[in-house]
């Protein structure tokens, strides 16, 4: 007689950790839109990554990769709406930081506001800098601590630095465009629907 224990053993794959980390900010984008009557857009893209990496688990590699390729190409066809967003999220965030001259401890993670304090600082260039340095640096801790929590998932370290390093690089110069618009034209004026 063979142990139930043994025989049903439950592998943890990062699509598992995907599917978790996309469903929850599909529902915390969800709610964000909601309560302050933004785009319902981030929590689409958030809900189709989800998806898509729920499809890597229960059917075969082919769509999972099928629905990725529509997410991409759902968020390259909407980019400008996108940007759109990001002005109005950067303009809330920074009428919400004038007024408060200390970050709490959960600015350092959301990034905006702690974003414009080192833009009043420092400029848009040292800002998106010192911004994505401490991203990056958090980012590979969390990997190298994941890597000895389950090894088996995290064997290609290397590879998933490399992505974070690319993604952290985009968000560099996503940021600094940001903060450039932000000091030539002031607010960033977004266009309501």
């Amino acid at each position: 007689m063979t142990n139930l224990c043994e025989d049903s053993t439950v592998y943890i794959t990062i699509y598992h950790l995907g599917a978790l980390f996309f469903g929850s900010v599909a529902i915390y984008n969800l709610h964000s839109a909601r309560k302050y009557g933004e785009s319902y857009l981030p929590a689409i893209v958030a809900s189709m990554m989800f998806i898509s990496s729920s499809l890597f688990l229960v059917l075969p590699l082919q769509y999972g990769s099928v629905a990725f390729l529509f997410t991409t190409m759902f968020a390259l066809v909407n980019y400008k709406k996108i940007y759109e967003i990001n002005n109005e999220k950067m303009r809330r965030y920074i009428g919400d930081s004038q007024s408060a001259g200390i970050l709490k401890f959960t600015d350092y993670f959301t990034g905006w506001k702690m974003l414009h304090h080192l833009n009043r600082k420092y400029g848009p260039a040292k800002a998106s800098l010192i911004n994505t340095v401490f991203m990056w640096v958090f980012s590979i801790l969390l990997l190298v601590m994941f890597s000895y929590l389950w090894p088996d998932i995290f064997s290609s370290i290397r590879y998933m630095a490399l992505i974070v390093t690319m993604t952290l690089i985009g968000f560099y110069w996503q940021n600094k465009k940001l903060l450039e618009n932000l000091d030539t034209n002031g607010f960033p004026e977004v266009k309501k629907k």
